[in-house]
């Protein structure tokens, strides 16, 4: 019985409407969930590869031995570091050089690129990054002086997967054996010195390990991981995992609301089949189990046509994928399953119960009064009742991202827009003399059920809200990026400068029709005192801002203010005795314009009054300061110059800029820029993909709500037709209703798009927000498009023939 009677209800629209939208709220979640699920362990992966392992615990000392038998006893990989500059000399050159002193066991994740292919630094032996071999005129099987010991040139150290960014390391960089740190005689009193610890193991392992070891933690001592190693790769990464986060939270609104529609209506459309049933001497126990087996068989169907979509889609989206994703992805976890099916099973009883209440209690009486309605939970508690839980339930699976919080805002902001923009809409059609009879009468159904246009306006101006934030934001990852690292920007670092040496510096750049950047003087200190309270007493290392108290800080002096630090408060240029400060270092300093600092540095301490606070931009890969003098303030200190220029030659000019300069440091930072391009592509490259079902789930939503008001518009047709109406006249007048209502929702999703991007990109993204003129005027022309060709469409339906005078079945 029950799947007979699933079987007659299966071949109706309305009950298709429901599986097609559960089936794709399933696909849905399962698709990007598990995308998403694979692209965070791959983006995670790779986090691990730029660090070189899972966490890493930095020290100006040796910490305990204790510490280090303590992790392994945990379960956990542990590589030791060593990081200090001494002189290199090949004959009777010398050169800088920044060494790094390693065991066997680095680096944990990622690739060390040399030259030949998969060198270690033995005992003995040393990697010298190319640059230095220039410098030195030295090759592979040379001996090389690094500070008191000899060692032997192994071969060409191309790439440290944890070297980052750091445009003031003055040196180019070589790899020793941990064992040969000693013998250099560069581990010193008073030398400067830094530990680094890296750890790999399992996360439960590592953050168990971590939070044992964070209350020993001392000053001078920081445990961290990519998250909160603060370089633009970081941030990039963060931002990529958000907005892969976003589409999967925009999917699943989606898809509540087009179930929740589609659910609603199917359940509408069988008050009088129910009404009938009983009306012949069906029990409420017979009818309970038709409806649940029927509920049950959908929910089995949906299941599983959505498992197989889901999969398939997955399939496809890895393939198009294949070229911007690393070679091999982790696979996917149990969660995308459980949040997919937990999904159908959560959706169909949080939106389903009370239709179905509804349509379980529909009275006999309905034969006669079609008017006779079952009130069962009151939609002024079941509403709010349903949003708190849906808000709860979205707010534990996104852990309590702001994006969820922003989204929702924009909702809000919508639904208030919208009343203003309804009632005026309305009120402005009321006081119109429209010619045109279709549009005419059009205007007069939308205005003869205002609320029912109103609630209409809300579902489509929604589901355009949110399709308009996806796509607008899909493009912002690398837009927004590439747009603060414009064609020209530079791609090379010149540190190390004398005085003496900026002008020839700067004409042997010239001659090469080489544009050189700002040459800032730079200044080591360390900031001592906040007004005149012991800075590393007022705030520790672990504390915001602690970066800037618990290690040495590079001061430049500029008369005119940079381009790329606009100023926020305050006045400029500063003054003696004045400093400008970067806006976010003060706020989490508790800093203000008036405040005083006291700096020491190598020959004296000096102190400053803050004057005005900049605003600056970290992920330029510009030389960018916290603390800004005015000139001639830090002329009694030990000044050295910086310099960046963008090259795209060979290494000819380089190598002739080393041996004319063999005392300068030149960074290339083209590696970082497009280490973190790759990642940007890809995860932008994803998002244009998972564009497809988000569009997909949208447009069903679309037909849901639509289909919603097709058995009043049928009614209403037939009267019209009686009396006397042309089908060329009805037709233009669904297509107008529906031109019209899409025209109005398109203005209010273009009013909430705009509300929600800017606080996704000041507050989560933390881009520059700038008015979208093109989401303005595309929007409501492209909704209104898109409204009346999906309206017209299933309107017409019901024009052709006899279909306009059938028996009104879903």
């Amino acid at each position: 019985m029950i799947w007979r009677w699933f079987w007659r209800e299966w071949r109706s629209p309305s009950l298709l409407i429901v599986w097609l939208a559960l089936t794709l709220a399933v696909a849905c979640v399962l698709a990007l969930g598990t995308i998403s699920d694979r692209m965070e362990k791959g983006l995670s992966q790779q986090s691990r590869d730029f660090m070189a392992a899972d966490r890493v615990l930095r020290a100006s000392h040796p910490v305990p031995e204790g510490w280090l038998l303590d992790a392994r006893q945990q379960g956990l990989t542990v590589s030791r570091q060593l990081s200090f500059t001494t002189m290199t000399y090949a004959g009777d050159r010398p050169q800088l050089a920044q060494v790094k002193a390693t065991d066997q066991a680095y680096p944990l994740y990622g690739q060390l690129e040399t030259r030949p292919v998969g060198l270690r630094a033995e005992p003995g032996t040393v990697l010298v990054a190319p640059r230095l071999m220039v410098l030195l005129n030295v090759k592979v099987g040379d001996m090389l002086d690094v500070g008191d010991t000899t060692l032997r040139i192994s071969g060409e150290l191309i790439q440290e997967p944890d070297s980052g960014f750091n445009p003031f390391q003055t040196s180019p960089p070589i790899i020793i054996n941990l064992a040969d740190a000693e013998k250099t005689g560069a581990i010193q009193p008073g030398s400067r010195l830094t530990y680094r610890y890296m750890f790999a193991g399992s996360a439960n392992n590592i953050e168990e390990y971590g939070s044992r070891l964070a209350p020993q933690l001392k000053p001078g001592q920081r445990w961290y991981g990519m998250e909160e190693s603060g370089g633009a790769l970081s941030k990039s990464l963060q931002r990529s995992q958000q907005f892969l986060l976003l589409s999967a939270l925009l999917t699943l609104l989606l898809s509540i609301a087009a179930v929740a529609v589609s659910m609603g209506h199917y359940c509408r459309s069988r008050y009088d089949l129910v009404a009938v049933l009983k009306t012949l001497g069906a029990g409420r126990k017979a009818l309970r189990q038709l409806i649940i087996g029927q509920w049950v068989a959908v929910l089995l169907l949906a299941a599983v046509c959505g498992s197989m979509i889901g999969l398939a889609f997955e399939a496809v989206l890895m393939r198009l994928l294949a070229p911007v994703l690393p070679a091999a992805l982790p696979e996917a976890g149990a969660w995308p399953w459980v949040w997919s099916m937990g999904s159908l099973v959560l959706i169909s009883l949080l939106v389903g119960m009370r239709p179905y209440k509804q349509l379980l209690a529909t009275q006999p009486l309905r034969v006669l009064r079609r008017d006779v309605v079952a009130n069962v939970w009151p939609l002024r508690y079941y509403l709010p009742a349903i949003l708190l839980i849906v808000v709860g339930l979205l707010a534990a699976l996104v852990e309590g991202s702001a994006l969820l919080w922003a989204v929702l805002a924009g909702i809000v902001a919508l639904a208030l827009l919208l009343g203003g923009i309804g009632w005026g809409g309305l009120l402005l059609l009321r006081r119109l003399t429209v010619r045109k009879l279709a549009l005419r009468l059009a205007i007069n159904r939308l205005l003869r059920q205002p609320w029912v246009t109103l609630s209409q306006l809300a579902a489509f101006s929604l589901s355009f809200m949110l399709l308009a934030l996806l796509l607008v934001m899909r493009g912002d990852l690398l837009d927004r990026w590439q747009q603060q690292l414009p064609p020209e920007s530079p791609n090379y670092f010149l540190l190390n400068m004398t005085q003496e040496q900026v002008p020839p510096v700067e004409h042997f750049l010239q001659q090469r029709q080489i544009q050189a950047g700002t040459f800032y003087p730079i200044v080591r200190v360390r900031l001592t005192q906040i007004n005149q309270q012991i800075a590393t007493e007022r705030v520790r290392e672990d504390d915001p801002g602690g970066e800037a108290v618990n290690r040495e800080l590079n001061l430049t002096w500029q008369e005119n203010l940079p381009e790329h630090n606009p100023l926020v408060a305050g006045t400029w240029p500063p003054k003696a005795g004045e400093v400008s400060m970067e806006q976010g270092i003060a706020d989490r300093l508790g800093l203000k314009i008036g405040d005083t600092l006291t700096f020491s540095g190598d020959t004296q301490d000096f102190s400053a009054k803050v004057t005005s606070l900049r605003k600056v931009d970290w992920e330029s890969l510009r030389p960018n300061f916290y603390f800004i003098f005015p000139p001639g303030a830090l002329d009694g200190q030990p000044q050295t110059w910086l310099t960046s220029f963008r090259y795209q030659g060979d290494d000819a000019m380089l190598a002739q800029l080393n041996r004319q300069f063999p005392t300068l440091s030149l960074l290339d930072i083209g590696s970082i820029l497009k280490q973190i391009g790759q990642v940007l592509q890809q995860v932008s490259r994803a998002l244009e993909v998972m564009v497809v079902l988000v569009l997909i789930c949208g447009t069903l939503l679309l037909l849901a709500q639509i289909q919603v008001g097709m058995r009043q518009r049928r009614q209403e047709l037939v009267v019209y037709r009686t009396l006397g109406a042309s089908k060329k006249l009805l037709r233009g007048t669904l297509w107008c209703e529906f031109a019209v209502l899409g025209l109005v929702a398109g203005i209010a999703a273009a009013v909430g798009a705009e509300a929600a991007l800017w606080l996704l990109q000041t507050k989560v993204f933390e881009f520059n927000w700038e008015p979208n003129f093109i989401l303005w005027c595309l929007l409501p022309l492209l909704s209104a498009i898109l409204l009346s060709l999906c309206g017209g469409w299933l309107g017409v339906r019901l024009l052709r023939g006899k279909a306009l005078f059938r028996g009104f079945e879903g």
